[in-house]
């Protein structure tokens, strides 16, 4: 940003003018989540951008743990894809920590990718920022998580875990509107991850293929994940 008052380019993130120290945008202390939500619907841009100058990163930890358990339950429908596979008992617990695990270390890992490319291309910025901001595009697993998982145990009882039979076989038609409503939370994933990174960057090439390349490595890694896991 600009300082209107000197005129001295200053870091995205920064509060005050490292110049003449004077206010560059309003200070914002904590995130209201309710608000950050609709922002993230109606104009992820802003609603990233309040992430940032967010001074309390607050909510990240419950994102995350909430948004791993639903890669958690990914895992067990990557695993019932192949027809010839039956869910024996699995330790939940271990499973689930180990998809957590493995959600904080991409996460970081990209964080630090985005912090050196962007130091590479003269971006000053900040790794619990991207952390944030990437975390947050994780919100739509939690919908997923909050609105269409009830609905599928609703649906399918028991066999949603199931190859004998299986949810398509039960009640095909509702299992493909679930299966489509799913992948269109991932697609929104997609664009979150991407809009973040633009939001730091402001470079659509460099946005597009680091918001694909970490939902590949997210939802991939639940993919690999899930033929070692039971």
């Amino acid at each position: 940003m600009v300082c209107k008052n000197c005129q001295t380019l200053n870091p995205f993130h920064e509060l005050t003018c490292r110049n003449c120290k004077s206010y560059l945008r309003e200070r914002v202390y904590n995130l209201d989540l309710w608000k950050l939500l609709e922002q993230l619907i109606e104009s992820p841009k802003n609603g990233f951008t309040k992430i940032i100058y967010s001074e309390q990163k607050n909510f990240i930890v419950f994102i995350i743990l909430i948004a791993s358990f639903k890669f958690y339950l990914n895992t067990i429908f990557f695993f019932l894809t192949n027809p010839l596979t039956n869910l024996s008992s699995a330790n939940i617990i271990r499973n689930y920590l180990i998809l957590l695990l493995s959600v904080v270390v991409i996460i970081s890992l990209f964080s630090l990718l985005i912090k050196i490319t962007n130091q590479i291309s003269g971006l000053v910025t900040r790794v619990k920022d991207i952390f944030s901001i990437l975390s947050y595009s994780l919100i739509p697993n939690i919908f997923a998580l909050a609105i269409f998982f009830p609905l599928e145990l609703i649906f399918f009882g028991e066999y949603l875990f199931s190859n004998n039979p299986s949810p398509f076989i039960i009640k095909e038609t509702v299992a493909y509107i679930m299966l489509v409503l799913e992948l269109l939370l991932v697609v929104w994933t997609f664009f979150l991850a991407i809009m973040a990174s633009y939001t730091l960057t402001k470079n659509v090439f460099c946005a597009i293929v680091m918001g694909i390349l970490f939902g590949l490595l997210m939802f991939g890694s639940q993919f690999v994940l899930s033929f070692y896991l039971y």
